[in-house]
């Protein structure tokens, strides 16, 4: 059985998620697409685009991550992260807001770089990327005043995480602190799940997650000697959430499987 028939067979084991999505590519091509345009409430995967944003304007000595900010009181919303349980620290840099965000979905950390971008040009950055298809950025973290919703889809999701990646290898001096945040992920459970327990020498593996109500997300990179993968995941109605972590852990391990048999 090839890779593909692999994957639409785990696909159709967890047809109990009522909707998924699945995008898979390597460096080349695509290895697999399933849903992958259809747009999902997008959780905390939107803050994938608002790091590539603004390490695109550090690359460019338009911002310095050293850049200090305060946070007021007032400006601390609820959710994951842990600049609301550290009341003592208000000033924070650009490079910690940045890494907050990532690593660990800080949501204040979130909302003050988009006050410090703007949402307007967020939106026209967007725009200007031809990416309105696949990622609307709508509201800030926590805010429970609209009724919008960012949304995104697994092919934009991936092609984001990709120019992330590609960034680190333009400008080696920031590759590691690009990738540090995605590399030391505090939400490991899902695509990279039972791989990361395993502890594979040799195995990269940078992720971000997202989770809300009945949404289940994980975008992945894979580094094997040499080979990659890029993988998308995205869920509405999973049903028992262990449906939708069952179903990204098998495919991380299928897509690790697939890497190692790879024939030079």
């Amino acid at each position: 059985m090839g890779e593909t028939d692999q994957l639409s067979k785990i696909n159709q084991d967890f047809n109990t998620i009522d909707t998924k999505s699945l995008y898979i590519t390597d460096e080349n091509k695509v290895l697999f697409a399933e849903n992958e345009n259809q747009l999902f409430t997008a959780a905390s995967v939107i803050k994938l685009p608002i790091y590539l944003y603004f390490f695109e304007k550090v690359a460019k000595n338009e911002l310095d991550l050293q850049t200090k900010m305060q946070i007021p009181t007032e400006k601390i919303v609820a959710g994951a992260g842990i600049i609301k349980i550290l009341p003592q620290k208000r000033t924070w840099t650009l490079e910690e807001l940045l890494h907050l965000m990532i690593a660990i979905s800080d949501n204040t950390a979130t909302n003050q770089l988009i006050e410090l971008a703007t949402m307007q040009k967020l939106k026209s950055w967007i725009s200007e990327n031809h990416w309105n298809d696949g990622i609307r950025l709508e509201r800030k973290m926590m805010d429970f005043t609209t009724t919008k919703q960012n949304k995104i889809s697994a092919k934009a999701a991936v092609n984001i995480l990709r120019k992330i990646i590609e960034l680190g290898e333009l400008y080696p001096d920031l590759k590691e602190t690009i990738r540090r945040p995605l590399y030391n992920q505090q939400f490991r459970s899902n695509i990279a799940g039972t791989l990361e327990e395993a502890g594979i020498p040799g195995l990269q593996m940078l992720n971000k997650t997202g989770e809300l109500k009945d949404i289940q997300h994980d975008v992945a990179f894979f580094e094997y000697k040499g080979n990659t993968r890029f993988a998308a995941t995205l869920t509405y109605n999973t049903g028992l959430e262990a449906n939708a972590t069952a179903w990204m852990q098998i495919i991380g391990k299928e897509l690790f499987s697939e890497m190692i048999n790879i024939k030079k």
